[in-house]
């Protein structure tokens, strides 16, 4: 009989560790499987954030070269307007 006792608390022993670990372990894989999305998640934009500086440098500088052709051209009429008040004060 008192093995019979003792074979029934061996057992709730590992039923309690059995599930003890599976309380811990469920969790545990868990959280593992949600850092992993986080991680892919901040490469993603990371390499997005990459891709827009990459596009603003490039915008920036064909902005740039715009107003470089506007300057040459507001200099252009700024001659041509000084040769005409020549001209006309001149005569």
């Amino acid at each position: 009989m008192e093995n019979y006792e003792l074979n029934w608390q061996v057992l709730l022993v590992i039923v309690f560790l059995v599930g003890l670990l599976a309380s811990v372990i469920k969790p545990i894989l868990k959280l593992n499987s949600t850092l992993t999305r986080l991680d892919t998640t901040l490469i993603s934009i990371q390499n997005d954030s990459e891709r827009r500086e990459k596009e603003n440098i490039k915008e920036h500088d064909e902005f740039n070269e715009r107003l470089d052709e506007h300057e040459d051209t507001l200099v252009e009429h700024d001659k041509s307007i000084c040769e005409l008040r020549y001209r006309i004060d001149g005569r």
